[in-house]
């Protein structure tokens, strides 16, 4: 080896060493079985996701007794018009918004132009359906199993 490319393969390895101190592995998402559990809301928050869509996401922690009780998942809504792709100014009836805003509040639609506040849904207690999420390759394959998470799809009923 020339001593240019021993000089490299050293400061390489000074950096790599630097760099791996700086990242750290963030919890898995949960996979668990699909079904219907009995969950409460902890979490709302607006935000804009990787696509610069705005999204709202709730964080639902599993209260069912047993092996999942405790596990904490997310629903993810999207808060645009997909037509024009600017933010919701009313919330369109149709949207997964407004279905499971009318749900957390008790099957009761909103009168026009009343605001509708995601704490509708905190530390309400709902029957809610998990699905799996199973990413794809840009190929449209799937990825392997490891890379599978569960979300909560939708609320069915508030229970509390």
């Amino acid at each position: 080896m020339t001593n240019t490319a021993y000089e490299l393969k050293k400061n390489v390895s000074i950096q790599d060493e630097q760099n791996d101190e700086k990242f750290v592995a963030s919890e898995a998402r949960p996979l668990i079985p699909e079904g219907v559990y009995r969950v409460c809301c902890v979490k709302a928050e607006k935000a804009v996701s990787h696509f610069r869509s705005f999204k709202m996401f709730l964080t639902f922690k599993i209260i069912n007794f047993g092996q999942y009780s405790g596990t904490e998942l997310f629903m993810a809504m999207n808060l645009i018009n997909t037509r024009t792709g600017k933010p919701f100014k009313q919330v369109p009836s149709g949207s997964k918004y407004y279905e499971q805003w009318v749900i957390a509040n008790r099957n009761i639609h909103p009168a026009r132009n009343d605001r509708m506040s995601s704490r509708i849904f905190m530390n309400g207690v709902f029957e809610a359906v998990v699905r799996t999420v199973k990413p794809k390759f840009p190929d449209g394959t799937e990825k392997p199993e490891c890379f599978h998470y569960s979300v909560v799809d939708y609320i069915k009923k508030r229970i509390e």
